[in-house]
């Protein structure tokens, strides 16, 4: 069964798809902040400081560990080296023999203690480097913190103002769109869901509006003569046309 309103309705129904396009042109102006796009790539950034400093405080953290026991076996070593001096001195060992073979092993011990406070202090660098690293990255994850709050309160303000635009031309528009045939609204939301958000267009000097292409001869010549509650749809595109005083009929 053919969809019939009357010329006022349909008129009115083209005020509906003004109000979706600005709906959706508000849409993809939300979905395209430059603000968005900001506040996503901080986040990132955030992300990636805080693996780095994950990654850093482990590493200080096995450097600790390593140094502890470096610092074990250089205090072992020198504290054995210790009391071989002691006995060395003190007389206690009185065995030419054995008076060597000590002096061997404190020769000996005061090289291992040598390599193991060289160990030792290159353990001490490289964790006060770690350390550095970490004071740096927190530095920069504070600073990269204040700005991404700044981002959101910048983001959030503006998504507010488009959703509060949205929500009044959704007002404007459903007031309109309740008063309308039923099956007229159901006809330009299938139609308008098909094509790309525009379900209707206005008819203007001869040419479809939704396609831009203009509408033959013959074509015009058939609409001319139907009824004005006639719903008239585009033989190319589809879509509603609604008929004006520049429709060029």
């Amino acid at each position: 069964m053919a969809v019939t309103a009357t010329a006022v309705e349909q008129k009115e129904l083209l005020d509906v798809q003004n109000f979706d396009t600005k709906l959706m042109q508000l849409a993809h102006k939300r979905a395209g902040l430059p603000e968005l796009k900001e506040t996503q790539d901080l986040e990132i950034e955030l992300g990636s400081i805080d693996m780095r400093l994950v990654a850093a405080k482990t590493e200080a953290s096995d450097l600790s560990l390593v140094l502890r026991k470096a610092e074990n076996d250089v205090e072992q070593v020198a504290t054995r080296v210790t009391k071989n001096h002691v006995r060395l001195e003190d007389g206690s060992v009185t065995s030419a023999k054995e008076l060597e073979a000590l002096q061997h092993e404190v020769v000996s011990l005061k090289a291992r203690q040598s390599e193991l406070e060289e160990v030792e202090l290159e353990v001490m660098e490289r964790l006060e480097e770690t350390k550095s690293v970490i004071e740096l990255l927190l530095s920069e994850k504070s600073v990269t913190e204040e700005k991404l709050e700044q981002a959101i309160t910048v983001r959030d303000a503006l998504l507010a103002e488009i959703d509060d635009e949205s929500e009044d031309l959704l007002a404007q528009r459903q007031a309109i769109a309740i008063n309308l045939p039923t099956d007229l609204v159901a006809l330009y939301e299938k139609v308008r869901a098909d094509h790309g958000g525009v379900g209707a267009a206005h008819l203007h000097r001869g040419a479809c509006q939704g396609c831009r292409i203009a509408l033959d001869a013959t074509e015009l010549d058939r609409i001319r003569n139907l009824p004005s509650e006639n719903v008239v749809r585009c033989e190319e595109c589809r879509r509603i046309l609604i008929r004006t005083v520049e429709s060029g009929l």
